[in-house]
């Protein structure tokens, strides 16, 4: 075996280690992108929930409060609503602002084979 058949091996052997590298790392990303992006969409989630507190809240203080003729049940609940909602507009904010950062992610998670 000459010099320069050795040297072809070498870099078949590089070339080899590196496909196995590189099919590794497709898989990975595939699978940190798709953790991404439920994460994002985790956060629209929680808004949501949290909104439907807040209406939970005030539609329970209004009961309560017609019933009682007891006008702090019915503050209570726009509190309650109102923290709520102020919550589930940031995380509305952020899960905007997450969506739209990582879009490009998403679009390349279609391109990616294994």
């Amino acid at each position: 075996m000459d010099k320069k058949d050795k040297s072809e091996t070498d870099v078949d052997e590089k070339l080899i280690n590196w496909n196995n590298v590189f099919q590794e790392l497709l898989i990975d990303s595939k699978t940190l992108i798709k953790d991404l992006s439920e994460g994002i969409n985790y956060i629209a989630i929680s808004a949501l929930i949290l909104l439907g507190i807040g209406l939970a809240a005030l539609v329970i203080g209004f009961d309560r409060g017609i019933r009682t003729e007891e006008i702090k049940y019915i503050a209570a609940g726009f509190i309650i609503l109102s923290v709520t909602s102020v919550n589930a507009t940031i995380n509305f904010r952020k899960w905007y602002t997450l969506r739209k950062r990582y879009a490009h992610l998403k679009s390349l998670q279609k391109q990616i084979v294994t």
